[in-house]
């Protein structure tokens, strides 16, 4: 059993890693990227409802996509999980943003969302969003000891469902 495991390991690695190589950020102005902020801005076209992007990244797995988008706009920072399947439309179903805050029990059912969902890609949740999965770790920990701490922003979809079906 030890002997299995112990080659399990690298295959898992290997594995991770070929996936990891998959990510990549769609060019400014591409038809890709201008669908994932289209979802973003909620169809607002106000030339100050502008996004500023610190991180844009895509996976691609057969006919499903997943992005991971972290900026800022007009009402602060945010963070966001949009999905794409087949032929459908992008998708938001997983964000965090400033403006308000939520308890650490919700976080922590939050970010353990997100930790699954990046799972189900065959990606390890750090190369996606790096930090999520100790982030994750310390807010069940904390919910756990004080559950009603507000710790976290603004939660909207994950777990508990898109806060805009249309998201």
């Amino acid at each position: 059993m030890i002997r299995q495991r112990t080659l399990a390991l690298p295959a898992l690695a290997l594995l991770l890693t070929a996936a990891a190589a998959g990510l990549y950020t769609p060019p400014p102005g591409s038809a890709e990227r201008s669908a994932i902020v289209k979802v973003l801005h909620h169809g607002d076209d106000r030339p100050e409802a502008r996004f500023t992007f610190r991180t844009f990244k895509v996976f691609h797995q057969g006919q499903r996509a997943l992005a991971y988008v972290q900026g800022s706009g007009e009402v602060g920072d945010f963070e966001a999980l949009l999905e794409q399947k087949g032929a459908d439309r992008w998708r938001k179903v997983w964000g965090v943003s400033d403006g308000g805050s939520d308890s650490c029990e919700a976080g922590a059912r939050h970010y353990a969302w997100a930790v699954r969902l990046i799972q189900g890609y065959g990606l390890a949740p750090d190369t996606l969003i790096p930090g999520i999965t100790g982030l994750s770790r310390d807010l069940a920990r904390q919910a756990k000891t004080e559950p009603e701490l507000q710790c976290v922003g603004d939660l909207d979809g994950g777990p508990d469902g898109p806060d805009d079906p249309d998201a």
